[in-house]
Parts: structure tokens; C-alpha cells; sequence
């Protein structure tokens, strides 16, 4: 078995092409090429963590030639930063799709971030309104880092803000974009960020809304990722009222999204007011928005076919390369 990490993974994983792959999970799984079931949550209520399980298979039908198979463990460990650890610790399990044989283990931390960025990118490139962008990206943490990225490689970005609670890794994460990409990147209030940017990304561990839906300008578009439970949410309910909604999948959003499930306990909105998942958009079944005016979001729980055709990625380039360490099991 191959053991890849983070190191080997940062070597191997264009962001570009794990965009590419990313978009082909999705058209797999509009024609039933891909599963990807609702994953498995074991609550840990003495550390207030959680476990989470999730699997996904490939078919090989459609536009994906080689069949996959997988699974992701991933602990939320709200406490691990006072450790000095990451909140979210994981490892991914990639199999031979027609024998179960073990392929390969990797780092699962790396490969979340930069596939859920190339989630955000794909929704982006399909329902974003033309033109240049000021980007708004709430938090400043890895999430932050890698949507940066993955939005410069689907949009036209003439200026970063970034709006944080923590001013010290703001002001990092402003200076390393500005570095990197030489963009134009300040620091702001959440209001301004809200209030002045075209495509917003929220990248946060925040239970509660990031700010008030009525000041997002119409034709933004929204990518939410960083609350994942039924009862936390990073945009209000007005926010969602105001937006296209589109989902990753009703097996993940469909069934943790606070944002979602929040107003419809509420009866702010119907159920009818999501209109479809990023596979029914991609693959052409469903519009990603009806207008250059038109808020749209796309609401993202993470979906496990992320993870597998991003591990695929990873092992295909690593075996070519000769990059990681085997083990015999």
C-alpha cells in the first residue's frame, strides 16, 4: 500500500486539476456513474466532536475511464487548536475498485481543503454572472487560502477582502494573496465585504450568520462551505431567501444544512426554493442562474465524490512519479 502526505500531496495536486476532476465527479453523478451515500456522523459528546465516515464509488461511466473506490474518516475536534492541532483531522482510504485490495492511505487534512475549494470552483464557473469580480472571503484559515486559489483559476478576481474575526491571520492571509497572486487585498469589515463584493466564499466555523442578507448586491454569487450541521449556519435567513439555491447533494446538504433547514423549520421558505444540485447544473439538467442580477449560492456540506476522484488524482500522479512510501500491511 502507498502512504502519501501532506508533503507528497502538495507535489502531486495541481489546483487546476483537481477542479477538473472535481467537475467530473459531479457529471458522473448526474448519469448514475457515481454514489456517493449520506455519510456516517458517531457524536462524541464528552469532547463535543464527531466522527464522520464517507464512502464513494465510481463507476467508470461517462466521461471517467478508471472505476474508484474510497472512503474518508474525518474527526471535528473543536478543542485541537488550544492542543496547537487542527480542529479537523482526517485520512483518506483509497481501494481497488474491483478487488477492495488497500491502494493507498493519505493525508485526508490536505486533500478536504483543496477539494472543497474545487467544489466552490466548479459551482463558480457555472453559476457566476461574466465580468471581473472583488472577491469577499470570510474567514482566514486554510478554507480561506484555498478558495483564494480556486476561485483566480475560474473567475476573473480584480480584488481580495477579507473579513475575520482574528486580525493577526487577516492581515497574514492578505499579505500572502497580495504576495502571491499581486492582487489588491485588504483587510475589511464583515458589512463592507458583504456589502461591496460579487462573489463571496464563507470559510468559517461560525454557528450563527456572518451578516445581514440584505446587503448582498443582486448578480453575486455565494459559495457557503464552512457550517455543515442542522443547527449552524453562516448566512441568514434573508440571504437565502434572496438567492438561487443550489446544493452539492441531497445526501449532504440536503440533510445537514443549517442554512437550509433552518428557514424551512421557520417556514421562511418551502422546500421547492432549492432548486437542484451542482450535478443537476454542470450537467446541463438545471440553470445555474436565470440572470445576470439573480443572488446566486451554492451551499456545500462537502460531498464524498470529492474526496474520491481528488484521492484517484493523487494516486495516478504518484504512481507515475514514483512519489510516496509502500508498506507492506
Amino acid at each position: 500500500m502507498l502512504i502519501l502526505s501532506q508533503a507528497d500531496l502538495r507535489s502531486l495536486l495541481e489546483t487546476s486539476e483537481v477542479i477538473a476532476a472535481v467537475e467530473l465527479g459531479f457529471r458522473a453523478m448526474a448519469c448514475g456513474g457515481a454514489v456517493a451515500p449520506e455519510r456516517l456522523r458517531f457524536d462524541i459528546p464528552s469532547r463535543d466532536s464527531v466522527l464522520l465516515e464517507m464512502p464513494s464509488h465510481l463507476g467508470g461511466d461517462g466521461d471517467i475511464e478508471q472505476p474508484a473506490l474510497g472512503t474518508k474518516i474525518v474527526g471535528v475536534f473543536p478543542q485541537n487548536p488550544k492542543r496547537s492541532l487542527d480542529a479537523i483531522q482526517a485520512v483518506y482510504l483509497l481501494l481497488d475498485a474491483e478487488t477492495g485490495l488497500p491502494l493507498a492511505l493519505m493525508d485526508g487534512r490536505f486533500l478536504t481543503a483543496i477539494r472543497t475549494a474545487a467544489a466552490s470552483a466548479v459551482a463558480t464557473k457555472f453559476m457566476a454572472s461574466p465580468g471581473p469580480k472583488q472577491m469577499a472571503v470570510f474567514g482566514a484559515g486554510v478554507q480561506a487560502r484555498f478558495h483564494i486559489d480556486a476561485m483566480l483559476e475560474v473567475a476573473n478576481i480584480t480584488r481580495v477582502m477579507i473579513a475575520s474575526r482574528t486580525a493577526t491571520t487577516a492581515n497574514s492571509l492578505a499579505a500572502e494573496a497580495s504576495r502571491l497572486h499581486g492582487l489588491a487585498c485588504e483587510v475589511v469589515s464583515a458589512e463592507q465585504a458583504a456589502s461591496q463584493a460579487d462573489l463571496i466564499c464563507t470559510c468559517t466555523s461560525s454557528p450563527t450568520p456572518l451578516f445581514d442578507g440584505g446587503i448582498i448586491k443582486a448578480g453575486t454569487h455565494i459559495n457557503a462551505v464552512g457550517s455543515f450541521t442542522p443547527l449552524t449556519r453562516e448566512l441568514d435567513s434573508e440571504a437565502i431567501r434572496r438567492a438561487r439555491v443550489i446544493i452539492d447533494a441531497d445526501s449532504a446538504a440536503g440533510q445537514e444544512a443549517g442554512e437550509i433547514l433552518i428557514p424551512l423549520a421557520k417556514g421562511e421558505i418551502e422546500a421547492r426554493h432549492v432548486k437542484g444540485t451542482l450535478a443537476d447544473v454542470v450537467s446541463g439538467k438545471l440553470a445555474g442562474r436565470d440572470s445576470d442580477e439573480e443572488i446566486t449560492l451554492f451551499k456545500s456540506c462537502g460531498l464524498a465524490i470529492e474526496d474520491l476522484v481528488t484521492a484517484q488524482l493523487a494516486y495516478e500522479r504518484a504512481t507515475a512519479r514514483g512519489i510516496g512510501r509502500h508498506v507492506e500491511m
